[in-house]
């Protein structure tokens, strides 16, 4: 079966979200070091703070704004797969700076190298 682009597209939003709830699972792992590991996470946008907690203190500030960016990429993905957003069809450079937050968060809370490439 062939996708059409726009399908296609929703994909990357889907796989890009995915990866913003996996790296925040790994992040409340490493700051909180729970008993039982946590499978799922709800309330991503508000939990995605606990990535602060891997950062020393002179880091802080550009952590919060990473969080600010994750939770706009984790909203924006949301409302296109929800049907929320007339941007079903997101351009290129859209996507392409959505990965590279993702990407940075996933570096932050140790899911990807810095060294690791898509």
């Amino acid at each position: 079966m062939k996708l059409d682009t726009a399908s296609r597209r929703r994909i990357e939003v889907f796989e890009l979200r995915l990866r913003i709830e996996l790296a925040t699972i790994e992040a409340y792992h490493r700051v909180c070091q729970p008993e039982s590991p946590l499978l799922y996470i709800n309330n991503v946008p508000g939990r995605i703070s606990i990535v602060i907690g891997l950062v020393p203190p002179e880091e802080v500030t550009e952590a919060a704004g990473l969080v600010r960016l994750v939770r706009h990429v984790y909203g924006q993905a949301s409302d296109i797969l929800h049907g929320r957003s007339s941007m079903l069809d997101a351009p290129d450079v859209i996507i392409d700076e959505w990965r590279s937050i993702v990407e940075r968060l996933e570096t932050l809370t140790g899911v990807r190298s810095n060294a690791s490439s898509r």
